[in-house]
């Protein structure tokens, strides 16, 4: 299944981008959150490229119809790219112990005086009959995570101006 989504900054990319490309962002992220059980397993900013890859533990709460193949609380693994000079990227999710498969380009762009970061997702489940099922309850999941990610990320914003 194919999802759209939009991320709007009161900021030019090139401090979000700043921004993105701290690992201590993303702790800081997490943890205001309330996500305490989590690892950077890497990160790397070479001046050209930004990756992070951190595992969480994250609490689900899944409609009975897809509750047998999601728990209540799931370990997940993101890897998250930014090309620094492009403003493109990229993200992959692996949910432990569920059949899906998530990935996602981003790009971000400058638009009046605020930055706006697209991402196209692709989330397939690896499960016949209820899949579509899956898919539509892990894009739910993700549009109400990504609007509290949004929120803090703004409230963190003021650090990199």
């Amino acid at each position: 299944m194919k999802h759209q989504s939009q991320a709007r900054y009161p900021a030019p990319s090139e401090v979000v981008l700043r921004m993105f490309t701290d690992k201590d962002f993303h702790t800081r992220k997490l943890d205001a959150m309330g996500l305490k059980n989590y690892q950077v397993l890497e990160h790397a900013l070479d001046g050209k490229e930004f990756r992070i890859k951190i595992r969480r533990k994250v609490p689900m709460q899944a409609p009975a119809l897809v509750k047998k193949f999601v728990p209540a609380e799931s370990t997940v693994v993101n890897e998250e790219r930014w090309n620094l000079k492009s403003r493109t990227g990229s993200v992959m999710v692996e949910p432990q112990g569920m059949p899906l498969e998530v990935s996602c380009v981003t790009a971000m762009k400058d638009q009046g005086g605020e930055c706006v970061v697209s991402f196209d997702w692709t989330i397939k489940a690896r499960v016949p009959l209820v899949g579509g099922a899956l898919e539509k309850f892990v894009i739910s999941d993700m549009e109400r995570r990504a609007a509290e990610e949004t929120e803090v990320a703004i409230r963190l914003l003021k650090d990199y101006r």
